[in-house]
Formats: structure tokens, sequence, C-alpha cells
């Protein structure tokens, strides 16, 4: 939808934009879009990759009886993958109207993420934004942003 403005009108228009840009209100589109991050990562993990695509390196030794006997690597309990793409117990998902936090407080984490020399466990890094994930959070918020201006 086009809109004329008046060389009059011009200046209150960009303090307007700028205004919005400044304070962008997003929460609500930030929120939403850590759902598609968690569904994102969700996929990754159950993929075995990390969340650019690479595959992680597999499980050296099979897991001991009692725990999950599929060979894909950080999926023994799931509370590791709970803790990221839900609100298991170590979620973190702290919104505010111009950023997101999103993450995982279990310990353990770090060291799957980055790997333990001394241990001989390789990284295997579950965390970080896919491209998919960032092209859809620029869709998102682009939209937004232009419904904001187009309000002004």
């Amino acid at each position: 939808m086009s809109k004329t403005i008046t060389i009059e009108e011009l200046g209150d228009f960009l303090t307007g934009v700028v205004d919005s840009l400044e304070k962008p209100q997003a929460a609500g589109v930030l929120a939403e879009w850590n759902d598609e991050l968690a569904g994102d990562l969700a996929e990754s993990i159950l993929s075995s990759k990390t969340p650019d695509g690479k595959g992680w390196a597999p499980l050296k030794y099979p897991r001991p009886k009692g725990h999950n006997q599929g060979t894909r690597p950080l999926i023994d309990t799931g509370a590791l993958m709970r803790s990221v793409v839900s609100d298991g117990t170590g979620h973190i998902e702290i919104v505010t109207q111009d950023s997101t936090t999103f993450g995982t407080s279990i310990g353990y984490a770090g060291v799957h993420q980055f790997g333990l020399k001394k241990k001989n466990i390789p990284p295997r890094p579950l965390m970080g934004i896919p491209d998919k994930s960032l092209n859809t959070a620029e869709e998102m918020l682009s939209h937004h942003f232009i419904t904001v201006i187009d309000a002004i």
C-alpha cells in the first residue's frame, strides 16, 4: 500500500521510523520465532547433526543396558533435548521487546557442545542458529517492522 507524505510530514514520519526501530516492541514475534528455532534444533538433534547441518561423531561404544539402545548421540534419556527444545528442566527462554535468549542450563550440555579432550568426548554442537531459523527470523522481523512503519 503506497502513501503520500508531504515534505512537512517527512520529519515526523522519519522520527517515527527511528523510534520504532529503537524500541521494536517485538516480544510476540520473538516468542513465535523461538518456537520455530526449537523445532529446527529438535530436527538437528534427532538427525544427529549440528545446527548448520554437519553430522556428529557417532557413539564410540554402545550404551549400557537400561539406557536408550539407539545409536544416535545425545538422546539417551531425552532430558538434554527437552531442556533445549521445550520447557524441560534447565530450559532457558527469556524474551524482551528487543531480544531473546534461548538455551539450556544443564551442566553437561557444554561438554557435548564443545567436547572434552581429557575424556575423549568429541564435540557434538547442539546449540546454534541454523540458516533456516535465521532466515525465518529475518522474514518475521521484516514483516513486523513493515507493519509498524505502515502504521506511522
